[in-house]
């Protein structure tokens, strides 16, 4: 049964190049290697890929060696025949034989040991291998998506990974860029996650105010999508039905309004009251309503934080 492509969510030109990019290079067989920060989407682009790829009639495997124990990674990946190490009762097929004829997803790939990684080069060289314990070869035909979060060229520098294996997972690299370097996609992903928490909660789509827009529009973002997604669905969750969503419902880690969201605002030609007024409005939520100290945060007096209030408006 073939595969529906994943949506993603986007008008940012970067990000519609990349997938223009994934399109393209899906129906061959060349191995993808993608990188990007946590929660930026590689898991989404590599089912992207495979659907739409000839392969997307086939199973499409992921395997997140992250969360694979170390010592059971071989199997895992290459399957066992009985007895081949205590505890193997009966043969296994591995994942990659299970994958034969589609796509094998294999994220945080720099969680590999030495020898694992020289067993899987040969199969991205030969689509060969032997199971553990059997000295007969199984050959697949799978096309290999990898991922990692690390600079892999830094660690065949430092030795960590094999510079042959990096080569061949790298034949083309794709980097997904950080939710901070996409501002104008982050009220369009907030809309979309809101009305699908609604919609699984069955509850009422909330509204957002001008305020609360900019201020997520201002957040860096540390955990990407995945951290925007959380937001709204805890505020579909805990938000009334005829409640408009303000400031200070959201939870940011305010330590997380870096630099790098300044160049934002600036690329945003958003003028200086507006950048105070979110400043002010960040200060505000971060010390949730408290104008005492938020006038001591700002360096300025409580009077001064009052009139702000009036003139920018902040409830």
């Amino acid at each position: 049964m073939k595969k529906a492509k994943p949506d993603f969510i986007t008008q940012d030109p970067n990000l519609l190049s990349i997938l223009s990019t994934a399109k393209q290079v899906a129906p061959y067989n060349t191995n993808v290697f993608l990188t990007g920060e946590s929660g930026t989407g590689k898991d989404l682009l590599a089912q992207y890929i495979h659907a739409c790829s000839p392969r997307s009639v086939r199973t499409f495997v992921k395997i997140d060696l992250s969360a694979t124990p170390e010592t059971l990674i071989e199997s895992e990946l290459f399957g066992h025949v009985k007895g081949a190490y205590s505890g193997a009762h009966q043969d296994r097929d591995g994942r990659l034989k299970a994958a034969n004829g589609g796509t094998v997803y294999l994220d945080h790939i720099n969680e590999l040991n030495q020898p694992v990684q020289a067993r899987l080069t040969r199969v991205l060289q030969e689509r060969e291998f032997e199971p553990l314990g059997s000295n007969i070869p199984t050959t697949v035909d799978i096309r290999i998506v990898a991922s990692s979060r690390y600079d892999l060229g830094s660690l065949v520098q430092l030795g960590k990974f094999r510079e042959d294996l990096y080569f061949r997972l790298s034949v083309m690299p794709i980097h997904l860029p950080p939710l901070r370097k996409r501002p104008g996609d982050i009220p369009l992903l907030a809309k979309y996650f809101l009305e699908k928490h609604a919609q699984m909660y069955d509850k009422s789509v909330p509204r957002m105010d001008t305020e609360t827009v900019d201020l997520l529009c201002a957040y860096h973002w540390p955990g990407n999508v995945r951290e925007l997604q959380n937001q709204m669905e805890r505020l579909v969750v805990s938000s009334n039905d005829s409640e408009n969503i303000t400031p200070q419902q959201l939870h940011l880690e305010f330590d997380c309004i870096s630099e790098s969201s300044l160049e934002i605002l600036a690329d945003q030609n958003l003028s200086l009251d507006q950048i105070e007024k979110l400043y002010i409005l960040k200060v505000l939520t971060k010390t949730r309503g408290n104008k005492s100290k938020a006038a001591q945060i700002l360096g300025i007096n409580r009077k001064t934080l009052l009139e702000k209030r009036k003139k920018f408006n902040l409830k």
